[in-house]
């Protein structure tokens, strides 16, 4: 398993949490999504030879966030 860490753009509410964690819950070889709003980061345990970073990302924007991967 892989953790990736990214940062999320745009959250403002925990409504905003819930989707974003929906979303990257739902990409396939996700394990477990924990999303924060403050600061607002997003913790993946995926199978990173399935869930890429950018598929992590595209599916952020998806719900209408954007997302970097924290450096």
């Amino acid at each position: 398993m892989t953790n990736i860490l990214l940062d999320i753009q745009g959250m403002s509410c925990s409504h905003c949490v819930m989707r974003v964690q929906k979303a990257l819950s739902a990409v396939p070889g996700v394990k477990e999504a924990q999303v924060t709003l403050q600061p607002a980061k997003a913790r993946v345990e995926c199978d990173g030879s399935v869930a890429t970073a950018q598929a992590l990302a595209d599916a952020v924007a998806k719900a209408g966030y954007s997302a970097s991967v924290a450096g």
